[in-house]
């Protein structure tokens, strides 16, 4: 018997997503874990600059990780159909949303400020992005995996 339209989208949708998780992770190692890191350890890069640059980097890399998520969300909808399927998608949507509207922006402020010369309170939102970004990655792995499993549909947690 062969396979309706509808089903041979959702098994190419099912043979992509695994591929999207998969660059996403690879997005997410080389902006956030060696491009970044890297940048202040060149001697002649004074930190204002290091500083603009880092903030064009994360606002452009937010961006396409938007178009990345919505993908995967679309990519998910189309190949599951059980609530499940959606779990992994939810929590890197949350992710993004809290870098977003709260992280990044807080982060340009305390920029802007070393920037023009200040130096500003003591604050662990630094630290709070790194522990996303070290989340996104696992989990973007996590779901790379659970969605090529073979005997499940995009199982994911």
């Amino acid at each position: 018997m062969p396979l309706s339209d509808e089903t041979k989208l959702q098994l190419a949708a099912h043979k992509i997503l695994p591929a999207i998780y998969l660059i996403w992770a690879g997005l997410i190692l080389g902006v956030s874990f060696i491009a970044t890191p890297v940048k202040f350890e060149a001697p002649h890069l004074t930190m204002p600059v290091a500083l603009e640059v880092g903030i064009a980097t994360f606002h452009l890399f937010n961006l396409i990780e938007w178009c990345v998520i919505i993908t995967a969300i679309i990519l998910t909808a189309i190949s599951s159909k059980t609530s499940q399927n959606w779990s992994m998608a939810i929590i890197l949507l949350s992710i993004i949303m809290l870098q977003t509207f709260w992280l990044l922006p807080v982060l340009d402020v305390r920029a802007d400020e070393v920037i023009a010369g200040g130096t500003p309170d003591p604050g662990h939102y630094h630290w709070f992005y790194i522990i996303a970004e070290i989340f996104k990655l696992v989990l973007t792995i996590m779901a790379a995996w659970f969605c090529s499993r073979k005997d499940k549909p995009c199982l994911v947690m």
